[in-house]
């Protein structure tokens, strides 16, 4: 057991959990002698301190997160699958904390799966040598299991495809480190052609002598198929909410209740993600009568717990008012009341036992209503996520047609969407530069961001006048 400092929670409350912390992850450790408490403390001849290093937290399957625990370890230290030349690595050879935390998120739901469903991991044989049998293998009830939630429109194929990614990673090393015996699922080598279509040269798919080309390449079935992709509008991978979407949407019987519309209302018109919602703070909600802001800035915990500051209108802020004052929210205050002693830090959204929502439920709202316009004969092929693209594509249309700098859309627009890479914001802009939006949906997009124009401007001048004060 590494010796930790400083345990800060980065997740949300529901466990497992992904903590971060000063982690001594040296070398040649050995055991101290028993102190008062009756422990014998891990030391190391060579230290090595490493801040923020995410850590799996579980209180019923304490082997398996210790097992996890080690393989984020050698992920570290480049002991197993040290980055490929000329990529990221720390100074330690391994991966950069960045991309273990999201390998720690992807593990992270994969332990909880197993608590959940009371699953032996280490299971690797199947009952019998068929194709049907090896499905009952814990890794493919998990595939399953992550497919459901990409059908049911919670997570994107390319989510569900990285977390499977991560945990075949774990498998592997684990049979490199022998605590299985075999891996539970195959690799193949499958040959991809491609006819030639003119007459320049193809080096990969070059086979000297033949016109038609081929590559090897590496493949396994323990992944999402192409089948499962969401429907994707024309030319882009977004897929937007159309206004007659959202009009559906907005006329279930799942949305007339106050709290559902909210955080519909909060991925809709601040592009929240489903766990960003969950992480809302009662204290950021205030009532828009007693002042004449023209607009309020709340910050948010977002992704590996980077803050951010959203932009919520007056007419918004006082709808999410109304259901910090609603019966049904003061109830379950009362019970969070009981619980911690008092009512700070208590989120906007909670749970009929007085906790924290989880970001599976927000993401419901809309299978929910899907199921519902069904049985109506509509088929409403977005999800939940796709709130969030029809945020900023809506926003940055708006922007585009209010004449406001290039640069500023692009800079504001990362800022809100809290963007690690600047070629996720372009694709926004991109794609609402190409699609041309009727005059109705125009008039809706004014309506919702009307308020956001005077601060955007503000904002702008501010930051010219900061640029002239350098």
């Amino acid at each position: 057991m590494h010796h930790l400092i400083g345990v800060v929670e980065v997740s949300s409350q529901s466990y497992p959990l992904v903590i971060k912390a000063k982690v001594n992850i040296g070398d040649l450790p050995y055991l101290q002698k028993i102190n008062e408490q009756g422990e014998r403390p891990v030391q190391y001849h060579h230290d090595n301190w490493v801040e923020n290093f995410p850590r799996i937290l579980s209180l019923t399957r304490v082997e398996d997160a210790l097992e996890i625990n080690l393989f984020l370890e050698h992920r570290y230290k480049g002991i197993f699958m040290p980055p490929k030349r000329g990529g990221r690595q720390n100074i330690n050879g391994g991966i950069t904390l960045l991309t273990l935390f999201c390998i720690a998120g992807s593990m992270r739901l994969f332990l909880k799966w197993i608590e959940e469903h009371d699953v032996n991991w280490q299971e690797v044989y199947a009952v019998n040598d068929t194709e049907q049998a090896k499905y009952w293998l814990p890794v493919y009830r998990y595939r399953k299991y992550l497919i459901d939630r990409v059908v049911a429109g919670e997570i994107g194929r390319d989510t569900g495809n990285r977390y499977l990614s991560h945990v075949r990673q774990f498998y592997e090393w684990a049979f490199k480190q022998r605590r299985i015996d075999k891996i539970p699922f195959e690799y193949k080598k499958q040959v991809i052609k491609k006819l030639r279509k003119d007459g320049g040269v193809d080096l990969l798919f070059t086979n000297y002598g033949f016109e038609r080309k081929s590559i090897t390449v590496t493949a396994t079935d323990l992944l999402i198929p192409k089948k499962y992709t969401q429907k994707e509008i024309t030319g882009s991978n977004l897929s937007p909410y159309s206004e007659k979407e959202l009009e559906y949407l907005y006329s279930t019987s799942e949305l007339a209740k106050e709290g559902s519309q909210r955080k519909v209302d909060l991925a809709c018109r601040c592009g929240l993600r489903a766990i960003e919602i969950t992480r809302f703070l009662a204290s950021s909600v205030a009532n828009p009568r007693l002042t004449n802001k023209k607009i309020f800035y709340v910050e948010i915990k977002g992704k590996y717990g980077k803050l951010r500051t959203i932009m919520i209108s007056p007419v918004l802020m006082q709808l999410l008012w109304q259901y910090r004052n609603s019966d049904e929210y003061i109830t379950r205050l009362g019970k969070w009341q009981l619980k911690h002693g008092n009512t700070d830090g208590a989120f906007l959204f909670l749970n009929r036992s007085g906790g924290q929502i989880q970001a599976k439920s927000v993401g419901n709202i809309v299978f929910k209503a899907r199921n519902e316009l069904r049985s109506q004969g509509i088929e409403l092929k977005r999800g939940f996520h796709d709130l969030r693209p029809t945020f900023a594509t809506n926003l940055t249309m708006f922007m585009l047609e209010k004449h406001l700098p290039i640069g500023f859309i692009r800079f504001k627009l990362m800022q809100l969407m809290g963007h690690a890479s600047f070629s996720t914001t372009q694709m926004y802009i991109n794609f609402a530069e190409s699609t041309s939006f009727d005059q109705q949906m125009s008039s809706w997009v004014d309506k919702l961001f009307g308020e956001f124009l005077d601060p955007l401007k503000e904002n702008m001048v501010a930051l010219k006048k900061g640029k002239k004060d350098e």
